[in-house]
């Protein structure tokens, strides 16, 4: 049985319709955003707890570590 065709949405009709759709995706994008930026700061934390693991394991303090870094920036 053939379906019938679908009645043409007036330009009102359209209009609505990707106003919608516009909506929806700007929505969309700010979850991304929201979960990107989430991500980026798990990467930055994990890389912290990974710099803290291995100035733990050096034997030295922050401190040291802090003095040998900005020497090394000085020359």
């Amino acid at each position: 049985m053939p379906r019938g065709r679908k009645p043409a949405l007036t330009l009102e009709e359209q209009l609505q319709k990707i106003t919608e759709e516009i909506d929806d995706l700007k929505a969309n994008i700010k979850e991304l955003e929201k979960a990107k930026e989430d991500l980026e700061e798990q990467i930055r934390l994990n890389r912290l707890s990974e710099l803290d693991d291995l100035i733990t394991e050096s034997g030295l303090s922050f401190e040291e570590v802090k003095e040998l870094l900005n020497r090394e920036q000085d020359e």
